[in-house]
């Protein structure tokens, strides 16, 4: 939790320069009509154009700079209050500072930092009345309104533009974090549940479109002697190199997942059994070739299982289960190798 908000405390560092600037020249334009003595003036000049930069700097003294922000946010609310009574109720800057005060607490702690707000609101409220006494002059006059206008216009785009850089932010994490939970740490290709998802969407548009897919289901052959000879960040660099591998082979349709350990799986969409088998005996080949240079960062050989979706199957698991059946036929058979379902070993 230590250091947590230091981005909220100077988002807020910007709204409140804003804000109290503009709102120095509502409330000083009031002050002027009505006289006010040197404290009232020396407090709004020390709330518009000092407190900001106070509060910023007390924010990140708290070790957790949020919980700072927060309370910095109640003593401008208190102060909001206490201007109002100050201005007598002048109708437009009282609603005007009371409106965006409550707007920054909704904006940065929803309704419950809103209520407190509004508490304390009245806190100021009862300390100006206590302090100054009790007077009710609402009328508001064209130079006030003037005064107000920028403060009405700018603050609200302000805290828009605000708001939206935040939103924008968080909808760009949302994605990150979207996307890392359907990728492989390791390989960055799909992890086992994101691809197993895609299988099963595949095998329901199969069934109800009546067209062949396929499936490969791909083992590493003596996978486990890397790792246990050079280490695992050797049988990392070998995991990473495949699936590079498979990324360069396989069509961008092509649905390539991590299926745990050094199994891998793809979908093939609109591939029947024989063009599936095809694919594989080419790509088998192909690492195989990989294998025999010299220095290669991918030493190993693939068995390979294939199986083509059938509409008697109830489900995607009994098509994975016949490919993992032609995974299992091809490693006991030697290895190196591509086995389809209804097939033999090449």
């Amino acid at each position: 939790m230590t250091g947590k908000g230091k981005r909220f405390v100077e988002r807020i560092w910007r709204l409140r320069m804003a804000g109290l600037g503009l709102g120095f020249f509502c409330v000083a334009s009031v002050f002027v009509q009505q006289g006010r003595g040197t404290l009232l003036w020396a407090l709004l000049v020390f709330h518009g154009f000092i407190w900001p930069h106070v509060a910023r700097r007390a924010a990140h003294a708290w070790a957790v700079p949020y919980r700072g922000e927060r309370v910095n946010l109640m003593v401008d609310s208190a102060l909001g209050g206490l201007w109002v009574v100050a201005m007598r109720f002048n109708l437009l800057p009282s609603v005007l500072i009371l409106a965006m005060l409550s707007m920054d607490n909704i904006a940065a702690g929803g309704a419950r930092l809103f209520m407190r707000g509004v508490a304390a609101h009245l806190v100021g409220f009862a300390l100006g009345l206590l302090v100054l006494g009790f007077a009710f002059e609402p009328d508001t006059r064209m130079p006030t309104m003037l005064a107000c206008l920028p403060f009405l216009i700018v603050y609200p785009l302000a805290l828009g533009w605000s708001t939206y850089r935040t939103s924008k932010k968080l909808a760009e994490q949302t994605r990150t974090l979207e996307r890392l939970s359907r990728i492989d740490g390791l390989t960055g290709l799909l992890n086992r549940r994101h691809w197993e998802d895609l299988l099963a969407e595949e095998f329901e548009r199969c069934r109800s479109a009546h067209y062949a897919s396929s499936l490969l289901l791909i083992d590493l052959d003596h996978f486990k002697s890397v790792n246990d000879t050079r280490g695992h960040p050797a049988g990392d660099a070998v995991l990473q190199a495949f699936a590079a591998l498979l990324r360069e082979h396989f069509r961008v349709g092509d649905s390539i997942g991590r299926y745990g350990g050094e199994e891998f799986g793809i979908v093939l969409p609109g591939a029947t059994l024989a063009e599936a088998r095809a694919v594989a005996e080419r790509f088998a080949a192909s690492v195989r070739m990989k294998a025999q240079e010299a220095g290669t960062a991918c030493p190993c050989t693939v068995s390979i299982g294939v199986a083509q979706c059938d509409e008697t199957m109830p489900d995607y698991a009994a098509w994975l289960k016949q490919a993992d059946a032609s995974l299992y036929r091809a490693k006991v058979a030697g290895r190196d190798r591509v086995v389809a379902v209804h097939g033999d070993a090449a």
